[in-house]
């Protein structure tokens, strides 16, 4: 908890080095309340605030003399990654604290709650902490990486420079939510119940064999209807 409501202290001096004043304020509201309360939907609120804070820091320089659309992104600054660095230790901070004291994932309203599903306490210790920390930077040079690589791009296929920068982020968004999504259907398809699998092999054999399955159905009932009706007239 502490070291979520540091983050929020950094991401409060970063959103007024911006200059938004008193605004910069609300995300770190939000953080807390949602931090004591233990609330799962916090970090996506943070995220929501943050996002409109900073688009409409987005049209005031858009409507200020002498704007260049996005060459003025093109080089992060330094308070730019702080902000980065205090928004993904909040969002990491707040969800490890849910799994102490809710649980780690979300409940399944058709399964019965069987024991408990939190993270036991005793897993925690400092090095957790101290990696935690230490892996932030990684990502947010990660960050960087990709902005430089979509700043740096030259457009093809005769469109303009904004749009193929959008392009290039929507690809690599895509590409990366493809690949979660292909892993975590792996893994639970490799951590399901005997019961699950064999419920779902035997829903890929009706989708494939339906065909079959209800042509075999119609004959075996017209077997069953011919051999009622030749025991009745005999």
């Amino acid at each position: 908890m502490l070291f979520c409501l540091a983050s929020l202290f950094l991401l409060v001096m970063c959103l007024a080095d911006r200059g938004l004043e008193w605004w910069g304020l609300v995300p770190a509201l939000i953080g807390c309340v949602t931090l004591l309360t233990h609330w799962s939907h916090g970090p996506p609120l943070v995220l929501v605030s943050l996002a409109g804070l900073l688009g409409m820091q987005w049209d005031r320089r858009l409507a200020g003399p002498g704007y260049g659309g996005w060459s003025g992104f093109q080089t992060p600054t330094l308070m730019d990654l702080v902000l980065c660095l205090a928004v993904l230790a909040y969002i990491v901070g707040h969800y490890r604290l849910l799994s102490l004291m809710r649980h780690i994932f979300p409940t399944d309203a058709r399964r019965p709650r069987v024991g408990t599903s939190r993270r036991s306490a005793d897993l925690v210790n400092t090095w957790e902490m101290a990696l935690l920390a230490l892996t932030l930077p990684v990502w947010a040079g990660l960050a960087v990486m990709v902005w430089a690589w979509m700043m740096d791009g030259v457009p093809s296929l005769g469109v303009s420079r904004e749009l193929w920068r959008v392009l290039r982020l929507a690809w690599v968004v895509l590409a990366v939510l493809a690949t979660i999504g292909i892993v975590t259907s792996y893994l639970r398809l490799a951590t399901a119940t005997p019961e699950e699998s064999l419920l779902y092999l035997q829903d890929q054999c009706w989708r494939h064999t339906r065909g079959e399955q209800g042509r075999l159905n119609r004959w075996l009932s017209w077997a069953r209807l011919r051999a009622q009706r030749k025991k009745e007239t005999s």
